[in-house]
């Protein structure tokens, strides 16, 4: 089989992420930083990121740089969460507290307008912000400030609908851009400083590029020849890198619709270690050099290795891994919180080739059971604010 053969628009987006990098910071780098006055990034106590899916991946990967580099409590949760059971005296007590980021590349997603909607009727209100592509939508409308994440154009030269790593990676960017802004107006850091962490984020993103992407692109078709009998999968990560096991498992769940799931390492040792067909489950762990937890990924590592088919994903020597593992060695970025921008690159890819290899279509294309189904469930959902 020929890697070629199997190429796919998910794969093809993969590839863009480098080459868009630059010109989407031209062209947004500005209006992220406007978007917001320093009174609304200096006074709120508190901040929330909320999402949908890759949307609420954005916000756990971006939490640990509004704690670090914004210098506030940070929490990321589920818009079912935040619009359904948060306490209202937590969404709206005070004014601009606490900082509100509803993300959602559309804007017309039900759960994340009535996350704004709720936010707004409750007390004073929170300062909402909207993360979105579309500064029209009624998500916007429902908020009031926006994050702009303009794309790129982009083709992949495939009729078939895409897992969204473009958006991510625009919502992800944005995120990390109002955190960078927030610790700029605090002066907890120079300007300088703020300018050299988003040329770092564009560094990283491009550092991906040509041979690398390449040489990523060459391991993860040779794993998914390895993998394709495989129907369940596991994604192991700590801290940040938990958004990157989410991230990945939506991927392999979009792409081919195989069982995928994802866990806290540590919490791994202590529940999932026991799965009873071991040999058949693909299990991937996302680690950075940098992570606090490096030195438990090492002994989870191990014990992976003689249990399972196990993937490593990491900036670290490939040395320190056991040698039964296959090691996807990726760029490191200049600060180690940069990670989650690009870090789940190698399943990205892998995903698109079970796809391929196991004969479905992305996100289900043409199957019966799935286009009776209403096909916008998830903007038509009834708004209701409690």
């Amino acid at each position: 089989m020929k890697k070629l053969d199997c190429n796919n628009a998910l794969r093809m987006e993969t590839f863009d992420l480098p080459v868009m990098a630059r010109p989407f910071a031209e062209a947004n780098d500005k209006p992220l930083r406007m978007a917001l006055t320093t009174p609304q990034l200096f006074s709120p106590r508190s901040c929330l990121l909320v999402g949908c899916g890759d949307s609420y991946c954005a916000g756990v990967a971006a939490k640990p740089l509004f704690e670090q580099l914004g210098g506030i409590r940070t929490e990321a949760l589920s818009a079912m969460e935040a619009s359904r059971h948060w306490p209202k005296g937590r969404i709206g007590n005070e004014p601009c507290n606490p900082l509100l980021y509803v993300i959602s590349a559309s804007g017309n997603v039900s759960r994340n307008i009535e996350v704004c909607q709720r936010a707004s009727a409750c007390g004073v209100g929170a300062l909402t912000v909207a993360v979105t592509a579309h500064p029209d939508s009624p998500m916007a409308k429902a908020s009031q400030a926006v994050l702009p994440i303009s794309p790129t154009p982009f083709d992949s030269g495939f009729d078939e609908h895409s897992p969204g790593l473009r958006s991510y990676y625009a919502s992800l960017y944005a995120l990390c851009s109002s955190a960078i802004r927030m610790g700029e107006v605090k002066m907890r850091y120079p300007m300088s400083q703020a300018d050299d962490y988003r040329r770092a984020m564009v560094e990283y993103a491009e550092s991906f590029g040509g041979e690398v992407m390449e040489q990523i692109d060459d391991a993860m078709f040779a794993l998914a020849q390895q993998w394709q009998e495989f129907d369940s999968f596991e994604f192991l990560g700590s801290g940040a890198q938990m958004a990157t096991a989410w991230f990945d498992a939506a991927k392999i769940y979009e792409a081919t619709g195989d069982v995928a799931t994802y866990e806290d390492m540590e919490n791994w040792c202590h529940v999932n270690y026991f799965a009873r067909d071991h040999r058949r489950v693909g299990t991937v762990l996302s680690i950075s050099k940098d992570s606090p937890a490096m030195v438990r990924a090492l002994e989870v590592a191990e014990v992976l290795a003689r249990l399972r088919p196990t993937l490593i994903v990491t900036d670290a020597d490939a040395a320190l891994f056991p040698k039964e593992a296959t090691v996807c060695q990726l760029p490191s970025p200049r600060y180690g919180f940069l990670a989650p921008l690009m870090d789940y690159v190698p399943v990205a890819l892998l995903s698109g080739y079970l796809a391929r290899l196991k004969g479905v279509s992305l996100f289900r294309g043409g199957e019966p059971a799935f286009q009776s189904q209403p096909t916008h469930f998830l903007k038509t959902s009834q708004i209701e604010i409690v």
